[in-house]
């Protein structure tokens, strides 16, 4: 079950994007050894070529040396397909560990690929436009950026208080809304190729102005 978070400012709602395909859930940071996935989700009522697509990562901490340069391996070269209202993931060895997650990304990306400080994600299609981008932070001080000049991403997630969030993922796939996953993925809240639904609580919650109730644990 996962579970919608306390105030929108804090959970990074955001106006709805138009994007064909959106950054749906990542997971960037859990407890112990970091388990991370990115899951993309296709809007659409036909499949989509990805293809020529790439995932980039931004170091946007303005107090890091690395500073607007890029994150991990990224960029990450997509390839084959995505379904009408279909899913395509990218992850790391543990997140798709039977112990943990139990599933089989579309690609699978090297340990230590998502950034543990402030950082934006920027899905591009095969011309090299930008579809989405999604700006992750621990900071209100942080810039989201495309690696050479500030941005003003589709999408804001965090600070989670203090804290860099674990991951996101939008309440209701391709929704504007989004809600923090938990560092402690025990048991596991968060769904990569699978559904994000919001639980009947948060539903009724949202339908009286978008808030909802909170449980993380660390």
């Amino acid at each position: 079950m996962k579970f919608t978070t306390a105030i929108a400012a804090i959970a990074g709602i955001a106006a709805a994007t138009n994007a064909s395909v959106t950054i749906n859930e990542v997971l960037g940071s859990t407890a112990s050894t970091d388990s991370e996935f990115i899951e993309l989700y296709n809007t659409t009522g036909a499949a989509i070529d990805l293809t020529g697509w790439t995932i980039e990562l931004w170091d946007s901490d303005v107090d890091s040396t690395g500073f607007m340069g890029s994150d991990g391996g990224a960029p990450y070269a997509l390839s084959g397909s995505i379904a009408a209202g279909g899913y395509f993931t990218l992850a790391n060895a543990q997140a798709q560990a039977a112990g943990f997650l139990n599933f089989t990304a579309d690609i699978t990306i090297g340990a230590n690929s998502i950034e543990n400080s402030s950082y934006t994600m920027i899905l591009r299609d095969d011309m090299g436009a930008l579809v989405e981008a999604v700006f992750v932070t621990d900071s209100v001080m942080d810039v989201a950026n495309d690696g050479t000049m500030a941005i003003t991403p589709d999408l804001t997630v965090g600070p989670d208080g203090t804290f860099l969030p674990a991951g996101f993922y939008r309440v209701g796939d391709g929704s504007s809304s989004t809600a923090l996953l938990e560092f402690d993925q025990a048991p596991a809240s968060a769904t990569p190729g699978a559904a994000n639904l919001p639980t009947p609580g948060a539903l009724a919650l949202l339908g009286l102005g978008g808030l909802a109730t909170a449980r993380r644990r660390r």
